[in-house]
């Protein structure tokens, strides 16, 4: 798929399905499609207290759920265009998100072989540019 704004849409309209389902998925709701294609993905979400651990910072938990779905959507923009199985994901925690900061997930397809996808992502405070949490997936596509 190449980057356009039908791409971008056609990214937030399974992004809403998959919110709108029941379940673990509805912690997606406030996630918003900026771009995406080209093996590429860009989400943006403003932390609030429902993302948040006791600490009032973005819970870990959220963040790694962000790695999977917004890499899971850059995968989607490539010409194997499937979401694949989680093999293994890994979430590097660098610095905090707090209630009210906005951050922005940026998901890039390293490699698409026969069986397995290499992803990376960078979770990103919108304001400051640090890095929030750096990780990378690993799907099955086979």
């Amino acid at each position: 798929m190449a980057s356009s704004n039908a791409t971008k849409k056609f990214l937030q309209q399974v992004l809403t399905a998959v919110a709108e389902g029941a379940g673990f998925n509805k912690n997606l709701s406030k996630l918003r499609i900026v771009s995406g294609g080209m093996g590429k993905c860009t989400a943006e979400m403003k932390v609030e207290q429902e993302h948040t651990n006791r600490a009032g910072i973005l819970h870990g938990g959220l963040t790694a759920t962000l790695v999977d779905a917004v890499s899971t959507m850059a995968l989607m923009t490539t010409e194997q265009a499937l979401p694949g199985v989680s093999v293994d994901i890994n979430v590097s925690y660098i610095s905090a998100a707090k209630t009210g900061e906005e951050i922005i997930i940026n998901a890039e397809t390293l490699r698409v072989g026969r069986n397995l996808a290499f992803l990376n992502v960078d979770v990103i405070n919108k304001e400051s540019g640090a890095l929030i949490a750096k990780g990378s997936h690993t799907k099955y596509v086979g």
